[in-house]
């Protein structure tokens, strides 16, 4: 395996990592559809606009599918806790589904590793929910925000990718530093290539930590390098997990569900599958904030070009659930 090479950073405790993590999305995290948030003609209740970034154009689910029969990987950048964007996420699904006739499968960063098997059983109908849930270490806000989709799979037999590193590797990681130590308890869900992070993403993710010191945590800015090395090797994970479904099923969409800041601007995950694989196409949604008092559509697409293929339009004025996957 390949080696990220990082400077020394003073230690970092598994608890502060679990509470950094969080705070780190909670920064990203916008919530469920509010009084104001703008409708989109012929799309379901409660999704949001999907824009075109580039004309501008509001599109609903349907037309996005369509547009998108002939690419490879269609990653869509979320913030965790809105319910409105994962109503957009599965009926998004859906549509795919009906425009790709079944050649299709879902990706998510929410799905480790390890947990495939459990996951595979379950879809299969070989064992119940609530046993794939207790072994299948699921997301707080699973049921709100993800069970929607997984449910759909499993009726319509569409493969779910748990493409995700365990969640214990990258703690690990973060505190010592060091791929071998991972390794040695995690090593068969490890990617066999790590490959480091673009300097823009670097910048992109050392701004975000940045903004939390002196907000949620105690960030030290030795601790970065380590932290975004840590988020690198999550990227590099689930590049690779996408990368082995699409070789083996050329002709299918991958549908990558994950966090904005691992796609947006085409970089992080994006910018890794690239790597592995510079023949496919790959097309990015990413979340973005706005306030609509002060921007048309257009104009948030114009400001926000740079971060996408397409943009979901999330109004500032929504309230903050409070669930924080």
């Amino acid at each position: 395996m390949e080696m990220v090479i990082i400077e020394t950073c003073n230690d970092v405790t598994a608890n502060l990592w679990k509470r950094l993590c969080l705070a780190a999305c909670a920064l990203f995290l916008a919530v469920p559809a509010a009084a104001g948030a703008s409708a989109v003609t012929g799309s379901r209740p409660g999704q949001l606009p999907i824009m075109d970034a580039e004309t501008g154009q509001v599109l609903t689910s349907q037309e996005l599918a369509a547009r998108e029969t002939d690419t490879d990987v269609l990653f869509l950048g979320e913030f965790h806790d809105n319910a409105s964007i994962h109503e957009t996420e599965a009926a998004l699904l859906q549509d795919l589904y009906k425009q790709k006739q079944g050649k299709l499968a879902l990706s998510l960063e929410m799905a480790e590793r390890d947990t495939q098997p459990v996951l595979d059983s379950y879809l299969a109908g070989k064992i119940r929910e609530d046993e794939c849930l207790a072994a299948g270490r699921p997301w707080p806000n699973y049921r709100d925000a993800y069970r929607p989709m997984v449910t759909f799979a499993r009726t319509q037999k569409i493969p779910v990718i748990a493409a995700n590193i365990p969640r214990k590797a990258a703690a690990v990681y973060a505190h010592t530093g060091s791929l071998r130590e991972a390794e040695e308890t995690w090593g068969a869900y490890m990617p066999q290539t790590v490959y480091p992070g673009s300097l823009a993403y670097e910048r992109a993710f050392t701004g975000t930590m940045m903004r939390l010191r002196g907000q949620a945590m105690p960030i030290s800015q030795d601790t970065i390098p380590r932290l975004f090395a840590a988020q690198c090797l999550k990227d590099n994970t689930m590049a690779e997990s996408i990368d082995r479904y699409a070789r083996a099923h050329g002709g299918h969409l991958v549908f990558h569900v994950t966090g904005a800041a691992h796609c947006e601007g085409w970089l992080g995950t994006v910018e890794q599958l690239h790597q592995r694989n510079p023949g496919l196409t790959i097309r990015v949604i990413t979340a973005v904030r706005y306030d609509p008092s002060r921007l048309s559509h257009s104009e948030a697409a114009a400001l926000y070009r740079d971060k996408g293929d397409y943009l979901i339009l999330v109004p500032e004025t929504m309230a903050d659930t409070g669930s924080r996957g």
